[in-house]
């Protein structure tokens, strides 16, 4: 078998189709856009340029049904007319693209000027671009948009007619995502600690009563946080708060600690492992210099769900992501600062120690964010205003522009 090539045997013969081919690379491209964020006008025409380049055709519209009633369809992407076209509306039942959405079908016509149901959008010019297909977009059992694709000749045939029904299906996940989205969209308001704005995903910090399936490597998972340390002490050199040194020399003084570790490793793989020693072993006599039991058992709990969260390669707190926690202490401000969070959000509070270390790193954090887990999954798109304490919840594409920019 070549490395990159085809793989033969007497009776089969494996290919890899690597980029190149338009077609393929272009219907990837379209389910890639369908998860993409941003303004939906944006992203819509960008799905058209594709759409486009596929088929071969001078025109691609995507016209989306919105309204109180639903009762108009309005274009949201265009590849080919002028971006002015963006926004030209049409009720579900008028002209051919409203018949389409009504019958819930497939439309062609070799000439649509000349169709009965044809209805000139004044300015638009496309008369020019007679031959006509349109297709419904459908989810639920209803149209929710509606495909459109048009030329200046040649009338479309039914393989042509298959191939726009089949990329219609992103156009409609697209879609019916920022639908989805809309209906889980909040504005959260906590306590604001540390200022900067962020767009991000939504990655969970897992806590002392989810941390029931220890990790299996609790060796690799100890060298993963001592990297991240290691990156911290980097990022937080310049910090001349006592407290922040003082959270640094624990961390390490904890991954460093051998009793720990063995009890770690001989607890991998009990049911609650990780949980049942961070709550024997915080109690013992042993101090990690501090006198503060209350603190240290908070440290050893946030120890541990860490751990968990290293050793796990599926876990939602990514470099990038807005990392969530019950409460955010030093360990996990340490931890957010060394892999690279974007941000810090709580549900109850963050400790001195955690909002100093944040406000070293410039990363920001809001606390005391009520009903957040109520309204955030793993994985959703939050946008986090440190100075105002707000976290949008699916912001708005406008919201999202205005985020932007204040980054920039």
């Amino acid at each position: 078998m070549s490395r990159w090539g085809v793989s033969r045997t007497s009776e089969r013969t494996i290919t890899v189709h690597h980029r190149g081919d338009r077609g393929v690379d272009g219907i990837l491209h379209l389910i890639e856009l369908a998860s993409h964020d941003g303004p939906l006008e944006m992203m819509l025409t960008a799905m058209c340029g594709e759409v486009a380049a596929i088929t071969g055709v001078d025109i691609a519209s995507i016209y989306v049904r919105e309204g109180d009633d639903e009762g108009m369809l309005v274009m949201r992407g265009n590849h080919g007319f002028a971006a002015t076209a963006i926004g030209t509306t049409l009720a579900v039942g008028e002209g051919i693209t409203g018949l389409v959405a009504e019958c819930m079908r497939p439309v062609s016509a070799a000439h649509a000027a000349t169709e009965a149901s044809y209805k000139p959008v004044p300015g638009l010019g496309e008369e020019q671009f007679p031959v006509f297909v349109g297709i419904p977009l459908i989810s639920g059992g209803a149209t929710i948009g509606v495909l459109v694709m048009q030329r200046r000749k040649k009338p479309f045939a039914t393989d042509e007619v298959t191939l726009a029904a089949a990329l219609g299906a992103p156009v409609t996940l697209a879609i019916e995502r920022r639908r989805a989205s809309a209906l889980r969209s909040a504005r959260l308001t906590g306590q604001a600690h540390v200022g900067g704005v962020v767009l991000g995903r939504a990655g969970v910090v897992p806590t002392s009563t989810a941390i029931a399936i220890a990790p299996t490597d609790i060796e690799r998972a100890v060298v993963r946080l001592r990297d991240y340390l290691g990156n911290a002490v980097r990022r937080l050199a310049d910090a001349e708060d006592s407290r922040i040194g003082a959270a640094l020399d624990r961390f390490a003084l904890t991954l460093v600690d051998q009793r720990l570790r063995e009890r770690l490793i001989e607890a991998a793989g009990q049911p609650s492992g990780l949980r049942t020693v961070a709550k024997e072993y915080a109690r013992v006599k042993y101090r990690l210099g501090t006198s503060n039991d209350e603190e240290h058992v908070s440290e050893i709990e946030e120890l541990c769900a860490l751990l968990g969260l290293a050793a796990d390669p599926r876990a939602s707190a990514k470099p990038g992501a807005v990392w969530l926690a019950d409460r955010i202490g030093g360990f996990v401000a340490i931890a957010a600062v060394g892999r690279g969070a974007g941000a810090l959000v709580a549900s109850d509070s963050a400790t001195p120690a955690a909002v100093a270390i944040a406000g070293a790193a410039r990363l920001p954090l809001v606390s005391g964010v009520a009903g957040l887990f109520g309204w955030v999954r793993a994985g959703d798109l939050l946008a986090v205003d440190g100075s105002t304490g707000t976290v949008l919840v699916h912001p708005a594409p406008s919201e999202i522009e205005r985020l932007r920019h204040e980054q920039k």
